[in-house]
């Protein structure tokens, strides 16, 4: 991203891709506020159901669809070096 602020890196594969929904997996190497929301929406794949970052219509399609009111963002396997 070419905006000013701090430093954030994060490195994104795309696991599966449907034409419309993308499954995801995000190492992140600095871990600022909102890293994965926002480098998500910067590469055009927002997290469904991310009220900041999203797609508002397919935001509330996912309400009245499924009645799911949170971000679709799961975390897999974490790990903190120390």
């Amino acid at each position: 991203m070419l905006q000013k602020g701090r430093r954030a890196l994060s490195y994104v594969d795309t696991l599966a891709f449907d034409g419309k929904l993308s499954l995801v997996q995000v190492r992140i190497e600095t871990g600022r506020t909102h890293q994965i929301r926002v480098h998500l929406q910067d590469r055009r794949t927002p997290i469904y159901g991310d009220d900041l970052y999203g797609i508002p219509d397919w935001n509330k399609r996912l309400v009245r669809m499924h009645g799911i009111e949170r971000p679709l963002l799961h975390a897999h396997r974490l790990e903190i070096d120390h």
